[in-house]
């Protein structure tokens, strides 16, 4: 029965296209099926359209600019809605199985979405504080809660991982391409004049730059694990991505990924601490030379860090200082916060931090998610945000066998922690999304290690 309906809808749909081709352009008739066919293959692969929905960022600016049709498309949310597509397709299948381990931290995350809901009804900034909660509560759910479905064996986890090496591979070869061609045709100024960051076409360098950095910590992670005699190829693309975060001109990520490995090899481990700290080093090393070797025009903005950058702003072109303007956001955020019983329980609401600027109800956040949480929902919410980082922390944890991680299990975690370092200086709960993600990713896969060494130990006893 189930084939006979398929096939009736495939002979109706080829109807159609045929028509509407006849009527439009012969192309509609092969990319409408073609159309289908995608949708029914990331249906029917939910790792590689959380994948897909997890870089956004990037696709939809590469999209637009070669698509304009793109831009009357929200992409974000029409990948989620394909994700929630696949996700209910698990469900008639009976593939929704929660582990109660996982309950804490989704209960602690849905609570965090609830208090943001509440604030609006008190927020100063509703139209952004709006949007705020409804992509937080649609997009950043879906991917907190995809992972906690789909992955029931390291083989899972595995396969989101090769899924995200080959991504960052295919964004790292358009940097990398770009740099070579503009240092063999010595464009160097035009481009950086014009674009004063290398990226991909309409993609946010800073986004970009935090994908090449999930790379690097892969590689840094790899080496790591792996034996000396399988690292050179390892080795190369950590070179090539450490480059690529350079050209980028973010300094945010390349500080992530050193912090964040470091502070992951402190917890996790520390049986490989030392070869973590000297690969650390020498990534550090290979880093500053890079910023002292190469052209000026493209390491500047790492040394403009008490001058700052000239930019385009709202009042016009003038020279910023980030790294000022974020210390003042900073403070802003504990100054607001702290002027009010209210604001100090509950907040200025979503969004509300925007209001402390004249343009009111615009996308303005403190680039920093504990001064985001603090300011905007109070105690209220930084209790709730805190407890669910507490609470998935202890999850993770439990992946550790023998005191280390497997391989998979410790590049997610290490990825955690960078991008957890990251949000410290950029973006909002919604551009760092990647890092709900991370979490419930690393929280599925130390589970199902912690499974696996459970039924190895339980069959070593029985044979024994």
């Amino acid at each position: 029965m189930y084939n006979y309906i398929s096939l009736s809808f495939l002979i109706l749909s080829e109807l159609v296209c045929i028509i509407v081709g006849i009527k439009t352009h012969p192309f509609v008739i092969f990319f409408i099926p073609l159309g289908f066919v995608i949708l029914w293959m990331l249906i029917n692969h939910v790792g590689f359209t959380l994948m897909l929905l997890s870089f956004t960022a990037v696709i939809k600016g590469v999209l637009i600019q070669y698509f304009p049709i793109f831009s009357i498309l929200d992409t974000t949310i029409v990948i989620t809605l394909i994700l929630w597509l696949g996700l209910i397709k698990l469900l008639f299948e009976g593939n929704w199985r929660f582990v109660i381990e996982h309950k804490q931290p989704l209960f602690l995350f849905i609570l965090l979405i609830f208090v943001t809901a509440f604030s609006l009804f008190y927020t100063p900034s509703p139209t952004y504080g709006t949007s705020k909660v409804i992509r937080f509560a649609f997009i950043g759910f879906s991917m907190f809660l995809t992972p906690l479905i789909i992955i029931k064996s390291t083989s899972d986890s595995e396969k989101i991982l090769n899924y995200f090496k080959y991504s960052i591979f295919i964004i790292l070869i358009g940097i990398i391409s770009q740099f070579v061609y503009f240092a063999i045709s010595g464009k160097f100024a035009f481009l950086l004049g014009y674009y004063n960051r290398f990226s991909l076409p309409g993609a946010n360098p800073i986004q970009v730059s935090r994908y090449l950095a999930i790379g690097a910590t892969i590689m840094i992670v790899f080496l790591i694990k792996r034996s000396i005699h399988n690292n050179k190829s390892v080795m190369f693309m950590l070179l090539m991505l450490l480059l690529g975060i350079i050209a980028t001109g973010s300094r945010g990520p390349l500080v992530s990924i050193f912090l964040g490995v470091l502070i992951y090899a402190f917890i996790f481990e520390k049986q490989q601490k030392n070869r973590i700290y000297i690969y650390s080093l020498f990534a550090i090393f290979i880093s500053i030379s890079m910023l002292f070797i190469l052209p000026e025009i493209i390491t500047k903005r790492f040394f403009d860090i008490t001058k700052g950058a000239v930019l385009m702003t709202p009042e016009g072109v003038k020279q910023v200082n980030t790294v000022a303007t974020r210390l003042g956001y900073w403070q802003m955020s504990i100054v607001s916060w702290s002027s009010s019983l209210w604001n100090i329980i509950m907040g200025k609401g979503a969004g509300g931090f925007s209001s402390l600027f004249i343009w009111r109800d615009w996308r303005w956040y403190p680039h920093n998610v504990f001064f985001e949480i603090l300011v905007e929902y109070g105690l209220t919410g930084f209790i709730v945000f805190s407890g669910f980082l507490i609470a998935s922390f202890n999850k993770i944890r439990i992946g550790i066998i023998n005191g280390k991680l497997s391989e998979h299990s410790a590049v997610w975690v290490a990825v955690t922690i960078v991008m957890f370092i990251s949000a410290q200086f950029s973006g909002d709960i919604n551009d760092n999304r990647v890092l709900w993600m991370c979490i419930s990713i690393s929280i599925a896969s130390t589970h199902v290690d912690y499974v696996k060494h459970l039924k190895t130990v339980q069959k070593n006893i029985v044979l024994n």
